[in-house]
């Protein structure tokens, strides 16, 4: 592994427009594209690479094997790549799995994205917005267009599906699944895979109904929202009208998560 002092990092990617502060570390084989800003005393350790127009702000910690795409920006100390946390089992380090974060992804102050594990990765896909002192552990994937709000915990190899939201302080059990387009309420607490669309809360979480304002930003048809409507309404289970794309992603999703979250909340 090649060790770049300050100095030398500053002078080789000069010609490639990066603003690098003074005071910011980097140590390791760091690779870096074009217009990437590294702010005051951010520390940059292992195996880094990033592509254009990144923003890494004061005191970000990026260690062991991380890759940035395009248009990211990480807030004040923000720390990914830190080894996988497994409490009684010690903490676990697997030196070929990496911390890949895509596009135009936004983490806010004082988040945490463990390294992985057991899998090759731990994913933030593009797009995805994390909110200040969110905690993602080791092997978890976030999909595209999540948002997770302050505060939200998720245990090892959770996933995380496109567009879901996750409110304020959610905590999400080891090893779960959450399908895309669902909404978590404040200080949730999910123990169960959720199905698509589903919008839950409480403490454990229950599914309270359809999340009708998730399936419009969508841009499904009003046919296809009222047959959501009535199958949450009638109860979660196999349906046979594959002509609505989002009760087919639900059969699927039952199909290959049979101990899904199917309890409503009591009225």
């Amino acid at each position: 592994m090649k060790i770049f002092t300050k100095w030398q990092t500053r002078m080789a990617l000069s010609g490639h427009d990066n603003i690098i502060h003074p005071t910011a570390i980097l140590e390791g084989e760091i690779k870096m594209g074009r217009g990437n800003r590294i702010g005051p005393n951010a520390v940059l350790r292992g195996h880094i690479e990033m592509g254009d127009h990144n923003t890494i702000d004061t005191g970000v910690y990026l260690e062991n094997n991380v890759r940035l795409g395009n248009h990211n920006h990480l807030y004040p100390y923000v720390v990914i790549g830190s080894v996988g946390e497994m409490g009684a089992k010690g903490d676990q380090f697997m030196a070929e799995g990496w911390v890949n974060i895509h596009n135009e992804v936004t983490i806010r102050e004082f988040s945490c994205v463990n390294s992985p594990f057991y899998f090759p990765e731990t994913c933030i896909d593009d797009k995805v917005y994390v909110m200040n002192k969110c905690y993602i552990a080791h092997d978890c994937f976030i999909g595209r267009g999540a948002i997770l709000s302050a505060g939200v915990l998720l245990g090892g190899r959770c996933v995380i599906g496109e567009f879901a939201n996750l409110g304020l302080g959610a905590t999400v059990h080891q090893r779960m699944h959450i399908g895309s387009r669902v909404m978590v309420g404040m200080q949730a607490v999910v123990t169960k895979d959720i199905v698509p669309y589903s919008l839950i809360a409480g403490n454990p979480a229950r599914i309270l109904r359809f999340n009708r304002v998730g399936a419009e930003r969508s841009g499904i048809s009003g046919q296809e929202i009222e047959e959501l409507e009535t199958l949450f309404k009638t109860g979660l289970q196999k349906r046979d009208n594959l002509k609505n794309p989002v009760v087919k992603e639900i059969n699927e999703f039952l199909s290959s998560h049979p101990n899904s979250l199917l309890e409503f909340k009591a009225k």
